[in-house]
């Protein structure tokens, strides 16, 4: 079996990269960046924007109505997954954090954005591609399941959408959930407010086959931190069998993450289940995930497309049918990679529009705008 080969002392028998993977004393470098006059600005640049995020509290959040929900941190300013991207999304006075999760192959759960670590992180430049599996084909680029939590440790983040300020490659390291538990629970206490979180699990199929389920590892870190059965902690995934991994979780909502509708949920060719995410969003599959969901997460073009010149077409019936099923609706798709960020007005104007469907929840890669968007004149 060929993995992705260790740094010397950096592997399972590490006592280094063990304590730093529990001890919360990570969080504190999360912030730290190479030293010198060259990254001086920069570092005053960041000081300046996470300063300017304080201004936005309480007084530009709405205290019901439609939350907002930043996708993976204000992902379009600093790089999406880092530590970084959710604090400034946090000031920014965004109601959640969307969060991707990963697994790593020894069983750490890590924030990430795309499997392929090469896509969001300096690993091509760092390790060799890895081989492949036994019994598995072989891997496409850098996969985190074929990665040990050793070497995640080494990566720093880089900004992988096109057209994005690159200026902050290699300033901030790659995250595991547990630095993200502990930054949002101090800055809860710090402002007096809840801060939510849904959890997306990616790639369960693939742990689940090799015996090592990231289910029950979730959950024992909810447990660990004192979230389990929190109703501010909501678990997602595409996956129905990942549902049925989770068993009871209590208070925790559950939300159905549906991808395109052509597309079908990765546990189909196991369970023979033929249909496809669009067959779920007609009522019959609106009914049927209710079942085992509490909300669904969809993107914007499912509820409402938009023509070539940028228009609005009229509104589907996903929203009502949501509602009628019993479930609750997040729209997702806002400011990211298909969805170039668009001129501040023009940006609030749809906010608006996607606002009056009657939705739960925007999930964005801007929450500043969506706020702003949410606020009486805004």
């Amino acid at each position: 079996m060929n993995r992705i080969p260790l740094r010397p002392g950096a592997g399972r028998g590490s006592g280094e990269a063990r304590a730093s993977m529990r001890a919360p004393g990570r969080l504190r470098s999360a912030w730290s960046v190479p030293t010198g006059d060259a990254l001086m600005f920069r570092r005053l640049m960041l000081a300046g924007l996470l300063a300017a995020g304080s201004f936005l509290g309480p007084a530009a959040r709405a205290a019901d109505g439609v939350q907002v929900i930043a996708r993976d941190g204000s992902a379009v300013t600093f790089p999406e997954g880092t530590l970084a991207a959710f604090d400034l999304a946090i000031l920014q006075g965004a109601d959640m954090l969307r969060v991707d999760v990963y697994q790593t192959f020894d069983g750490v759960q890590v924030i990430r954005t795309a499997r392929d670590l090469a896509a969001t992180t300096d690993i091509a430049s760092l390790m060799p591609r890895p081989g492949p599996l036994k019994g598995e084909p072989p891997p496409a680029g850098y996969p985190v399941d074929y990665t040990l939590y050793g070497d995640y440790a080494r990566l720093t983040a880089r900004q992988p959408v096109a057209g994005r300020d690159t200026g902050f490659d290699g300033m901030f390291p790659t995250p595991i959930l547990e630095d993200l538990l502990v930054l949002v629970e101090r800055r809860k206490i710090e402002r007096r407010r809840t801060i939510g979180l849904l959890l997306v699990l990616h790639d369960s199929e693939i742990h689940a086959a090799r015996g090592r389920p990231m289910e029950p590892r979730l959950l024992a870190t909810l447990q660990k931190y004192g979230l389990a059965g929190s109703p501010d902690v909501l678990i997602g995934t595409g996956d129905p069998s990942s549902f049925s991994r989770l068993g009871a979780t209590g208070g925790n909502p559950r939300v159905f993450v549906l991808g395109g509708s052509t597309e079908r949920p990765a546990d189909a060719a196991r369970t023979g289940d033929g249909r496809t995410y669009g067959d779920y969003q007609a009522p019959d599959g609106l009914r049927a995930i209710r079942g085992f969901a509490d909300a669904i997460l969809v993107d914007v073009q499912d509820v409402q497309g938009t023509y070539a010149d940028g228009g609005a077409m009229p509104a589907t019936t996903l929203a009502g049918d949501a509602r009628t099923a019993g479930l609750r609706l997040f729209v997702g798709g806002f400011a990211d990679a298909e969805d170039p960020i668009k001129p501040r007005r023009a940006a609030i104007e749809m906010y608006h529009r996607i606002i009056a469907l009657g939705i739960d929840g925007i999930v964005t890669d801007e929450p500043v705008r969506a706020v702003a968007a949410r606020r009486p004149g805004g």
